[in-house]
């Protein structure tokens, strides 16, 4: 694994949950994410084509709604995030946007065509290119490409609200990613399709491709096999320890008992 490929997944592992936990911390007000829709295509050098559909509810707040925001994260690509963004209503006219990037995090400002009022709903598709999202590194290509999710939580939470296509580069196969369990891989026109069914939109979608054969045991391999592990010495330690807590009290009871007197000896 080279250098750029562990720091990539090193910053993807400790803030993939920022932005969802940041979200959700959020008091409940107007508007709310309804759910929402992703397509992603990866090429052979790694870029990522991303068409995000968001379906979001004015809620029951006293004021119309103006303008929405997304955020992304940069997991450190030599370019931004979201390149070539283009923000279009239900009916196709493209919206208004502004891009502001402070240090790792890039929000994408949408100015709406008609205010959202409340009770009200509205459907957003954002396209943009991940140039940077995908790294080669043999036969590997590890893709991480940012999601703008939605600045603020969800209306539900149950499974479905979010969910996702990624379309892996031609020719490689699925080894594993983030979000750890797809709800599905197949294979259509000749590329890999993962898809995945979340009750949250996740700050990426990260997998890791190859060309050639699929190890026995990945990284999520390995930490599924060292829990096992964990949890399997742990019971065999419970089970020596509750083995041993009754021999203990088996030879207490005998030495406490009264010794008894052979009858022929009574007088």
């Amino acid at each position: 694994m080279t250098r750029r490929v562990a720091r990539r997944a090193l910053a993807a592992g400790v803030a993939a949950v920022v932005l969802p936990l940041v979200a959700s911390g959020v008091a409940a007000a107007a508007p709310a994410l309804g759910e929402a829709t992703a397509t992603v295509e990866v090429d052979e050098q790694g870029a990522a084509q991303v068409e995000l559909t968001y379906v979001v509810d004015g809620g029951d707040g006293p004021d119309d709604t103006t303008s929405l925001s997304f955020s992304a994260l940069d997991f450190g690509g030599d370019a931004g995030p979201v390149d070539d963004l283009e923000v279009t209503s239900a009916d196709g006219e493209q919206l208004e946007t502004s891009v502001e990037t402070a240090d790792l995090k890039t929000t994408v400002t949408v100015t709406l065509a008609e205010p959202l009022a409340a009770g009200a709903e509205t459907t957003l598709t954002l396209r943009y290119t991940a140039p940077d999202a995908g790294v080669v590194d043999g036969d590997r290509m590890t893709t991480e490409v940012p999601v703008l999710v939605f600045d603020l939580p969800a209306a539900t939470t149950a499974p479905g609200v979010f969910a996702a296509t990624v379309r892996l580069a031609p020719g490689y196969d699925y080894v594993e990613g983030f979000p750890a369990n797809p709800e599905r891989v197949s294979a259509s026109d000749g590329r890999t399709e993962v898809s995945y069914e979340l009750p949250a939109a996740p700050s990426l979608l990260r997998s890791v491709a190859t060309t050639g054969d699929a190890p026995l045991l990945t990284l999520g391999g390995w930490v599924n096999l060292a829990l096992f592990l964990t949890l399997l010495a742990g019971g065999a330690a419970l089970a020596l320890s509750f083995t041993r807590g009754r021999a203990r009290a088996a030879e207490e009871r005998d030495d406490a008992a009264p010794a008894t007197e052979p009858a022929g000896r009574r007088h």
